[in-house]
């Protein structure tokens, strides 16, 4: 299938493009996957930080958390425990556009993707979504010691597949921002270490927001993860109501927003 044919007539190069709906739908499908292999070809070769290193960190928070007696009852275990999991899915797809894109302005690498015939959706959702898939194994690991150790009940909703993708993507905006105006690779890791402090600590994820400062409270909410944690324990216990659809609305509108202003205003190619 070919979107654009081409040919030559009178010395004058004349393209033709196939503008149905169906073709074009398909020719940008296409280019979003050739990116996504191009990712997993990456991301293959350390394949073991992702599914042992990775959850290591969420891993010694729980252990921490738990031995300090700030885990004493069921709803704080699972509290905790989804906390852990949200900042993994949330944070980790961030870090990774980050970095690629930081990494790829100084080893030139995004010359290559600058002169393939794909847009800046297809390169930030085709990246992401290999980080995102990757995340998946890391949150199951964590959330089966937490059911195992805790001994608190799960309750695996199918919405909460909803809440996984729209949870990946909420933070990819800022870190494209922060990838393509870092520096370089070094100073990208430490925006991303300055990001993470941040949201971990000024928003509801591994602590109950009516602990938090009166001024805390109102700035969570400026912070995608308050509503990415909502939905998703609110999907761990099987509750679909209004607050849980009013969470994933808040998560989408963030994404739209993120995603409108980096495709308008952001240039990969920025030196």
């Amino acid at each position: 299938m070919k979107l654009i044919d081409s040919y030559i007539n009178d010395g004058k190069v004349i393209v033709n493009k196939d503008t149905s709906l169906i073709n074009r739908v398909t020719y940008w499908i296409q280019g979003f996957l050739n990116i996504a292999f191009i990712r997993w070809a990456n991301v293959r070769n350390e394949w073991y930080f992702h599914l042992l290193i990775a959850p290591l960190l969420p891993l010694g928070v729980l252990v921490f958390m738990k031995f300090s007696g700030a885990i004493d009852d069921l709803e704080t275990a699972l509290y905790i425990t989804s906390g852990n999991v949200v900042l993994s899915l949330v944070l980790g797809p961030m870090q990774s556009i980050c970095n690629d894109l930081a990494w790829g302005r100084q080893r030139n690498d995004l010359d290559f993707y600058s002169v393939l015939p794909i847009s800046k959706m297809q390169l930030i959702l085709g990246i992401t979504s290999i980080s995102t898939l990757f995340s998946i194994p890391g949150m199951l690991m964590v959330l089966l010691v937490g059911k195992v150790w805790l001994g608190f009940e799960i309750v695996f909703h199918p919405i909460i597949i909803a809440v996984i993708i729209l949870s990946g993507l909420a933070m990819v905006g800022l870190g494209v921002i922060m990838g393509v105006y870092a520096r370089n690779g070094h100073h990208a890791n430490v925006m991303n270490s300055i990001t993470i402090v941040i949201v971990t600590f000024l928003s509801p994820v591994l602590i109950p927001l009516e602990n938090l400062p009166k001024l805390i409270q109102y700035t969570s909410y400026l912070f995608p993860t308050s509503y990415a944690a909502n939905a998703f324990r609110s999907s761990l216990k099987g509750i679909v109501d209004m607050s849980l659809y009013l969470n994933i609305l808040a998560l989408i509108v963030f994404i739209v927003i993120t995603f409108s202003f980096i495709i308008k205003k952001i240039d990969w190619r920025i030196e």
